[in-house]
């Protein structure tokens, strides 16, 4: 009888270790809740490709020395290491968490994970090897806002779309072809691609657009009332624009491509006679060149700009973000990724 008993007590034991042990997995796999007001990366970051993201004393950002592997660094570019070897591109980042579109594969050895196809992916910052597919689709822009993952689709027909970051709750929002990156408490700013070219807003809890001003800006940066962007019918001037009253300040008259804001400056590229890198304050004084000729993919971190030539991937250039312009190259990053091309092949 004493062994019966005993029998039993040890099945049932061993039964509520089990359902201990399901319910801390299950626990550890959930995604917490983001804060409100939580924003993965800058617009004028994801409006050039999202290759680097700061966040709690970290630089995420994709090399292109090494496939555009996701790396990170501290902002003044020590500890770097690598965490995967696939392509990313439009990195977001919150408390826990990258959120990113991943473009292609690559080797995966001491990963612990399968080769991915493309799509928006989720990987914890603390442990490179819990990577998530949120949604495998052809897509380029993304973005995180609150618990909210929202990015371009374009399988079938171009839309915008969005996934929890839970990887629940699928929804496509917006049949239109537009850059869903600049965001400001719940509401998308983009242009009317099918009508107007005019300014307008999407507000991410109501689902509603409705149009903010009979302003063509291209590629709108929203800071508080203000809006930065390129003036599609004035010659593709960069401007700013107070929302409130519709006031316009013209800051450059060359036709600009590209721009970012970091810190006190805008930087953008010029596309003129003479094409170039330029940095100007945001209230259009002190206007100064970068760089001659035509660069793209310029990202913005707390201590560096960096830039690539247009088309190019390599070498990337930098310069301080605030201080006195001094162009450079990214040596580091292509240190530490010969190093870790090295490692594989041995």
């Amino acid at each position: 009888m004493k062994k019966k008993v005993i029998a039993i007590i040890c099945a049932l034991f061993a039964v509520l270790i089990c359902a201990g042990l399901f319910m801390f997995s299950s626990i550890t796999k959930q995604v917490p809740e983001n804060p409100p007001g939580t924003i993965g990366n800058t617009s004028g970051n994801l409006y050039n490709g999202g290759l680097f993201c700061e966040s709690d004393g970290y630089v995420y950002f994709s090399n292109p020395y090494d496939g555009n592997a996701l790396y990170r660094m501290r902002p003044d570019e020590s500890e770097m290491e690598k965490m995967i070897t696939t392509q990313v591109a439009s990195i977001n980042a919150d408390g826990n968490y990258l959120y990113y579109y991943q473009g292609g594969s690559g080797g995966s050895a001491g990963l612990g994970f399968l080769i991915s196809t493309t799509g928006i992916y989720r990987v914890k910052k603390e442990n490179p090897k819990d990577v998530a597919c949120l949604d495998r689709v052809l897509g380029k822009y993304v973005i995180l806002a609150d618990n909210t993952v929202y990015y371009t689709s374009s399988d079938e027909e171009i839309s915008l779309k969005s996934i929890g970051i839970d990887g629940e709750n699928e929804e496509t929002l917006l049949e239109l072809d537009i850059l869903p990156v600049s965001v400001q408490d719940g509401t998308f700013y983009y242009i009317n691609n099918e009508d107007n070219l005019h300014l307008m807003a999407y507000n991410l809890r109501t689902k509603a657009s409705r149009q903010v001003l009979t302003e063509d800006i291209y590629m709108p940066i929203i800071e508080g009332n203000t809006v930065y962007g390129i003036d599609i019918h004035n010659g593709y001037s960069l401007v700013s624009l107070d929302i409130t009253t519709g006031e316009k300040t013209l800051l450059d008259s060359e036709r600009t491509d590209l721009l970012n804001l970091a810190d006190s400056y805008i930087y953008y590229q010029t596309s003129g006679k003479t094409p170039q890198l330029k940095r100007i304050r945001r209230d259009g004084s002190n206007m100064e060149v970068i760089k001659d000729g035509a660069h793209s993919n310029i990202n913005a971190t707390s201590s560096y700009v960096y830039f690539t030539g247009f088309g190019s991937a390599t070498p990337v250039y930098k310069t301080s973000a605030a201080g006195p312009v001094n162009v450079t190259t990214f040596d580091e990053a292509s240190r530490v990724a010969l190093e870790e091309i090295n490692k594989a092949n041995k």
